[in-house]
């Protein structure tokens, strides 16, 4: 009993703690955003530079004509304009679809298709790098298409010459399925976050799909790496650890492919989960380091916290569920109760309660201001009660999966 005793103590002075810096985050994240309102970044500009889009293919046959046709349409002067589609070792017939693609000499924009061995996405993006001469070079992941409008909104944000990337405002393309649609609403709450962290100095993933770089920056930090199957990540903290400026558009409108199911969803996130924790380690020194400004001392460590949080809160639900269930089975033999009613603190149970209601109110509004940063409307999506209910009993599954695999060294596969 007393061990009982002292686990709930501990428990639930955990759960305030996390409560209560959920709710400061998010509060916080939403004044950054407001005190951005009015900012240039967003703004259209004249300014049209030479821009290479690389599209790296591992057996993408069935997806990468729709990506290549999106990039072919963008509203851009196309003879500022270069692709760089390269097959990175396909097995299917990948190649084929892509050399359909290619543009003759002397025809805008320039289109030029690269095949190498299977080395992965980091190196199909380095090989591309030393294949231009443009001033600024983005990368389309090969299951996503873009906005018309895209390119043109990000450039603009270049006008700062110490911004060094701009990533983009990512959506799900397909809804077909119940995993898709939370995750539709998943990405607005990320749409918010990623302009929140902007507003912050602390961008810390340059997405895949469409995020535009400076290539003089790119080539100064030494191109892209392996970085756990999570080059995204990694080359944003580099170019931060340089003293480079990365900003959002949530306005450069992207759709990407979502996973249709929830085992291929699990994958997905155990890679990028694995990936945030490995890379997070690899930069520890940027932890805590006020060198880093907010990157450092408040949206790092607020990302561990997270991933704590979500493992902690799977766990006591566990326990709590554990505990209900032999009090049910005692109760039924014996006729007593194991379960003490003790509370520790003499805190009534409601303020929790309305703890918890105001964090998902709270996250509800967040959800709404990403769908009108990226769309004008202010209405979250028609799943979102479905993702408040149902999508925090999934994620501690690849959070936890990601931690073993990442206390064990085991690494993750990319597909």
């Amino acid at each position: 009993i007393l061990w009982y005793i002292f686990a709930s103590m501990v428990g639930e002075f955990v759960t305030y703690i996390f409560l209560f810096l959920a709710l400061y985050f998010e509060v916080f994240l939403l004044i950054s955003i407001l005190e951005r309102r009015g900012s240039k970044t967003h703004e259209e500009s004249a300014f049209t530079p030479d821009v290479c889009l690389v599209v790296p293919c591992f057996n993408e046959a069935s997806t990468v004509g729709d990506t290549v046709r999106s990039l072919l349409a963008l509203e851009y002067p196309k003879e500022k304009l270069q692709l760089i589609l390269v097959d990175d070792g396909s097995s299917d017939n990948t190649h084929a679809v892509i050399k359909a693609f290619e543009s003759t000499p002397g025809s805008f924009p320039r289109v030029a298709i690269l095949q190498k061995e299977n080395g992965g996405k980091h190196s199909a993006l380095n090989l591309a790098l030393t294949q231009t001469s443009a001033i600024f070079i983005g990368c389309l992941d090969a299951d996503s298409v873009v906005a018309p409008d895209a390119l043109k909104r990000a450039v603009g944000a270049f006008a700062d010459a110490s911004v060094a990337a701009v990533t983009p405002g990512i959506h799900v393309k397909d809804t077909h399925t119940f995993f898709q649609k939370l995750q539709h609403v998943e990405y607005r709450l990320s749409i918010f976050n990623r302009s929140a962290f902007a507003a912050l100095g602390s961008v810390f993933i340059t997405p895949g799909p469409f995020t535009i770089f400076r290539t003089d920056a790119v080539r100064d930090v030494g191109g892209w790496r392996y970085a756990h199957s999570t080059e995204d990540m990694e080359i944003a903290l580099r170019l931060q650890e340089k003293g480079y400026k990365i900003v959002n558009n949530p306005l450069v409108t992207v759709l990407t492919s979502a996973p249709r199911t929830l085992r291929a969803l699990f994958r997905q996130r155990v890679r990028w989960s694995y990936g945030f924790l490995r890379n997070a380690f690899d930069y520890r020194h940027i932890l805590g380091n006020k060198k880093y400004g907010n990157l450092g001392v408040l949206i790092l460590p607020a990302a561990l916290i997270s991933f704590a949080s979500g493992l902690f809160f799977a766990l006591r639900f566990l326990w709590l569920g554990a505990i209900e269930v032999a009090d049910s089975i005692v109760l039924a033999t014996a006729g007593v109760s194991i379960a003490p009613t003790f509370d520790p603190f003499f805190i009534n149970t409601s303020v929790m309660v309305m703890a918890v209601v105001a964090a998902v109110l709270l996250t509800v509004v967040l959800i709404g201001f990403g769908s009108y940063l990226s769309t004008g409307s202010r209405r979250p999506p028609l799943a979102t009660p479905l993702f408040l209910l149902l999508y925090g009993l999934v994620v501690p599954l690849w959070l936890g999966a990601a931690l073993i695999k990442a206390v064990r060294g085991r690494g993750v596969a990319w597909r």
